[in-house]
């Protein structure tokens, strides 16, 4: 239950009538009791709702951290991988272009054997053998010949073969590579989602704890209402004890007055009747009018003084009933010039403007209700 709640209940307590009897008084206030009790009760659930979604979000939070911890360490991982790869393939790249040098060696070796081999095929094997006066010779030189051509042609289809072998495991070195790279691609943007996902929780984390800060605050103010509410009617109960009735304040009626009501101040209004507060969830119940601090407050109408005291956001208010059930309110006052039970008159001085509430501007807030209805000011007040 909010202020405007509490003050709804008072004067539904006050419409009721000084006159009531005890057993009448005593359910008024245990009705106003189980209307704040019952808000508090709401707004309990509430926060045990908000702080369930509080833990919630902080364990995804936890669980993200702990996700983003191990795609890093995968990354780094994948990092590592790719550097072994591009290692072994600088070393087979080396080993590739020392065997083509070693190749190109025996390739040029076997050329001038080849050459040799066209001279001598040109001569014939005979005319060599003639040409030799050492038979034994000659055999050995054909058969040094032909092992060096065989050599030779064994050296390079090895080399051809290393080669070859060589040339494949770069490609799958380059593939895996490729592989790793992409891999790694895949996870930075998975790491980059998961960061997105993070800030995002951590933002919502952030507006639930303010929320919650707000409506923990809110129920503390409502369980100082819940004490003071008790206290708050006593003292009325008290101050209209010995009060006759007196239900004619004016010749007059209150409701002929429609449209020519004075101001309380003249100045500037901050806020009027109907304008959404702060947040969009309240609307404005009155009008607040800025004016300078000590400025003096006027009684829209003749009426009897019925409150005057603090109450949160009004700061000290004078509340005045009129005749026929209405009543009108005047908060943020800086001192007030009255008590409980005068009778006033319309235009009299019942208090200063202020600030008091917690508010950073003078002025002071007016209010009329008819019951616990409240009113548009702006069909009452003169133009």
């Amino acid at each position: 239950m909010n202020r405007l709640g509490l003050l709804a209940v008072l004067l539904c307590w006050l419409a009721a009538g000084t006159a009531l009897s005890a057993s009448t008084e005593l359910r008024q206030r245990q009705e106003a009791l189980e209307q704040v009790q019952a808000r508090i009760a709401e707004l309990t659930k509430s926060i045990e709702a908000d702080q369930a979604q509080r833990d919630a979000l902080a364990a995804d939070l936890q669980d993200l951290e702990r996700r983003i911890a191990a795609t890093g360490r995968e990354l780094k991982a994948l990092q590592q991988q790719a550097a072994a790869q591009r290692s072994r393939i600088h070393d087979t790249e080396t080993e590739i272009l020392a065997a083509r040098r070693a190749l190109e060696r025996h390739t040029a070796n076997l050329r001038q054997q080849l050459r040799a081999a066209y001279v001598i095929g040109r001569q014939g094997r005979t005319q060599l053998l003639l040409n030799q006066s050492d038979v034994h010779k000659v055999g050995r030189v054909l058969v040094y010949y032909d092992y060096l051509q065989r050599a030779q042609r064994t050296a390079i289809e090895g080399i051809r073969a290393r080669v070859d072998t060589l040339e494949a495991l770069s490609e799958r070195l380059q593939a895996e590579v490729a592989r790793l790279t992409e891999l790694k691609a895949q996870q930075e943007a998975a790491l980059a989602q998961l960061k997105v996902s993070r800030d995002q929780r951590a933002k919502l984390l952030q507006q639930l704890r303010a929320r919650l800060a707000d409506e923990e605050g809110e129920l503390k103010r409502l369980q100082a209402d819940e004490r003071a509410i008790r206290q708050l009617i006593e003292r009325l109960q008290d101050s209209f004890a010995d009060l006759p009735p007196d239900v004619g304040f004016s010749d007059q009626p209150f409701a002929s007055l429609r449209g020519k009501l004075p101001w309380p101040v003249r100045g500037r209004l901050i806020a009027r009747y109907g304008e959404p507060k702060a947040g969009g969830k309240l609307t404005w119940k009155g009008h607040w009018i800025g004016t300078q601090e000590g400025t003096a407050i006027k009684a829209v109408a003749r009426g009897r003084v019925v409150y005057v005291g603090w109450m949160h956001r009004y700061g000290l208010i004078v509340l005045l009933e009129h005749e026929g059930g209405y009543y009108s309110l005047y908060g943020h006052a800086q001192a007030a010039n009255v008590a409980i039970g005068d009778k006033v008159r319309a235009g009299q001085v019942i208090a200063s403007a202020g600030s008091t509430g917690g508010h950073d501007q003078p002025g002071v807030y007016f209010e009329l209700r008819k019951g616990t209805e409240p009113i548009d000011p702006r069909l009452w007040l003169a133009r």
